[in-house]
């Protein structure tokens, strides 16, 4: 038995099986990608103002409300106003009635003239008069359209269809004549606004451009540059563009003053993926990395382009997306081992050191 014993062959070791942190490949624009936060902001928008000055009776309307063409907004006090259209009114009948008394003169010194009873130069002089006072009689009359035209001014009403954006004056206030009391915007027309940095404003035009809206919502709208401003902000050295928002069905949900996140991305870029640091293979050969068979647990070096790198992480393009790699401690794996893949965010990838390697070290 001994003997028996003796010659039994020893079992084979067990394979240990590495557990690998690997994070999935997911391509974008990268370095051809620039965001900014934009805010949603009426295309068209017009300060409204009274065209005439005076102590403020009424304000008819708030923030947020929407109003119609020819709707009262706020009034003025117009009691004086209507008392200057009384005192022109009063003017032009004077004015009428000596142009009444002019004509009447007129028109006896011509049958005089008939008979030799006054000379042609005392008729020119009648005719003269007439004149004036017919003049005047228009000028009275123009003075009383004014006066009450300014009546008129004294009761503010919206130009057009739109939804009331701003209130800067209250009942009882003292506004004066231009002063911009209530905005009023368009509705329909929306814009993105945003202000980007001096060195990109000169190649705007060569981005495409793309937004989403924010409120957690996250859903995507379609936009268009529409305006360049001409100039920088002196306060803040940036550039303000206006994009139009285009037809797309999310645009309908849209709040004015809301906020969006613009996404700009260079025409033409080719698409990569940020990987960290630690999951790339330097070698003699071309850069690669360690692409992971889940199913089968092992290894295979895949080649990649490297675009870009820093102090943590490395641009690399020709993976295709979705694909598991090994995002830490590649240099320290071989194609033989059998691996365990462990998903890690590529955050904690890139802040943290090798957790796995040929020992079979745990995460």
């Amino acid at each position: 038995m001994l003997m028996l014993a003796a010659c039994t062959p020893a079992p084979k070791p067990v394979a240990e099986v590495a557990p690998v942190y690997v994070t999935p490949v997911h391509n974008d624009v990268g370095e051809g990608e620039r965001r900014f936060t934009g805010t949603i902001s009426p295309r068209f928008e017009s300060d409204l103002s009274f065209r005439a000055a005076g102590k403020v009776t009424a304000r008819l309307v708030d923030v947020g409300q929407s109003v119609r063409q020819g709707q009262v907004l706020a009034r003025l006090d117009p009691v004086d106003y209507q008392l200057g259209a009384n005192a022109a009114a009063e003017q032009l009948r004077a004015a009428q009635v000596d142009a009444d008394q002019a004509s009447s003169d007129a028109a006896r010194f011509r049958r005089l003239l008939a008979d030799g009873s006054v000379a042609a130069a005392d008729l020119e002089r009648q005719q003269a008069r007439t004149d004036a006072a017919a003049a005047r009689v228009a000028q009275a009359r123009s003075q009383l359209d004014v006066a009450r035209n300014r009546v008129g001014y004294a009761t503010l009403v919206a130009p057009f269809d739109g939804l009331v954006t701003g209130v800067r004056f209250e009942a009882g206030q003292v506004v004066g004549e231009g002063q911009p009391v209530l905005a009023l915007a368009r509705p329909g027309a929306l814009d993105v606004v945003v202000d980007v940095p001096e060195s990109l404003a000169s190649e705007l035009r060569t981005f495409q451009a793309s937004a989403r809206t924010g409120e957690g919502r996250n859903v995507a709208i379609e936009v268009q540059l529409r305006e360049l401003a001409p100039t920088a902000s002196a306060a803040t050295r940036t550039f303000r563009a206006r994009y139009t928002i285009t037809a797309s069905p999310a645009a309908a949900a849209l709040r004015l003053g809301s906020t969006v996140e613009l996404r700009l991305a260079r025409s033409g870029t080719s698409r990569s993926a940020s990987l960290p640091l630690g999951a790339l293979l330097s070698t003699d050969q071309s850069p690669s990395v360690w692409v992971v068979d889940t199913a089968a647990g092992t290894l295979k070096r895949h080649p990649v382009e490297v675009l870009a790198q820093t102090d943590d992480t490395v641009r690399v393009r020709g993976l295709p997306d979705g694909v598991l790699i090994v995002s830490v401690g590649a240099q320290k794996l071989d194609a033989a081992m059998k691996v365990r893949a462990v998903a890690r965010p590529l955050s904690e990838a890139i802040a943290s050191s090798p957790p796995a390697a040929a020992s079979g070290s745990r995460p």
